[in-house]
């Protein structure tokens, strides 16, 4: 680890004579201060000319704020998010510097990077936050647990890009989604909730307390059956067995990755419960990040789409001119009814692992 931080600290010096070349802003230009979602006070370049975003959630959210073609290095999550380099073709030359939790810092030094956003991921491991403080480059970290964290991520990447305005719209219309479904289903009976299991990417992989989508699958009030359950955690993921889904035999089954609804539906293993028999496996959608994800920029349309999917007597939620209104007011982009089909369907809108969904 010496070695590479020495190797990397010559870089550095070798890259400084460069105009532009990362590091801390040149004397006399304009900076503020941000604090960030650690409660770090981080001085960052007020116009920033390159911005690198290390948290799959800042990828999309720079996008957003309209700052997609000053970011050349990012994830590989918004490098297989396809609806995403439609909004901002620039995108398509940008570099991936994260891979399985380990940052490529001489990339970042070559692309003039001169902001990061980092997840917690890579803050709290030693050997890469060793790798930040080399590069010497203003580092904000975007960590978040629940709805309200992802409100506040969002508002400080906002603030670190001088978009606070863009920022608090962005936070409005989350919050007024959270409003209109969480009124629609206060006066719900106990015993009329639906039961949903919820698969994470893979089918067995699902919801735990304390996360992102078992706080947006609450605001519908459904019955998410993994949270009061015995799971196998591996790092941040949460495991369960097809045996446990059947004893929980859930009503509804909503599934993240495209192909494991399918695959769910068609499987024999599967076929006896009651989510299947009644045909009630659904694909979330998938737009410029997969609805509801943990670190999903749609988390309030997968709120609309969950409400009206599950009590469509209590809701009139046209989902397709939901998100066409989602899209051109907060990335400037006319979605044709093709497309709308499309992300509703989950289908050729992200280019997928090569793992199988069953795994």
């Amino acid at each position: 680890m010496r070695k590479k931080l020495i190797a990397l600290l010559l870089l550095c010096c070798l890259a400084v004579p460069l105009a532009a070349c990362g590091g801390k802003s040149p004397a006399g230009s304009d900076t503020r201060t941000v604090v960030d979602t650690l409660g770090r006070s981080v001085e960052v370049p007020a116009e920033p000319k390159a911005v690198a975003t290390l948290s799959p959630f800042a990828g999309p959210m720079v996008v957003l704020y309209g700052w997609g073609d000053r970011m050349p290095a990012t994830t590989n999550a918004v490098k297989r998010d396809l609806l995403i380099h439609a909004m901002e073709p620039a995108l398509e030359n940008s570099v991936s510097v994260k891979s399985s939790g380990s940052m490529n810092a001489e990339e970042i030094l070559r692309l003039n990077v001169d902001l990061i956003f980092v997840d917690p991921e890579i803050y709290h491991n030693p050997d890469e936050r060793a790798k930040l403080e080399a590069l010497d480059i203003p580092y904000v970290v975007i960590a978040f647990t629940d709805m309200a964290g992802q409100m506040a991520a969002a508002r400080v990447i906002g603030e670190a890009l001088g978009e606070t305005e863009e920022a608090e719209a962005y936070v409005a219309w989350y919050q007024e989604a959270i409003d209109r479904v969480a009124g629609g289903v206060a006066d719900i009976p106990g015993d009329e909730l639906p039961r949903l299991y919820h698969s994470v990417n893979e089918a067995v992989r699902t919801d735990y307390p304390g996360s992102v989508p078992a706080d947006w699958i609450a605001v519908t009030r459904a019955i998410n059956v993994s949270l009061d359950a015995e799971l196998e955690m591996k790092g941040d993921h949460a495991y369960t067995t097809l045996e446990q889904i059947y004893v929980w035999d859930p009503d509804v089954i909503i599934a993240n990755e495209p192909g494991v609804d399918d695959y769910i539906l068609t499987d024999e293993k599967w076929a006896g419960l009651r989510a299947v028999r009644d045909g009630r496996v659904y694909q979330i959608p998938v737009g410029v990040t997969r609805w509801g994800h943990p670190n999903s920029v749609e988390t309030p349309l997968a709120i609309l789409w969950l409400a009206e999917l599950l009590y469509p007597d209590r809701f009139d939620i046209d989902i397709v001119a939901e998100m066409k209104h989602f899209y051109k007011t907060f990335f400037d982009y006319d979605m044709d009814d093709a497309t709308a089909r499309a992300v509703l369907q989950g289908d050729g809108i992200r280019t997928p692992k090569k793992n199988r969904p069953d795994k």
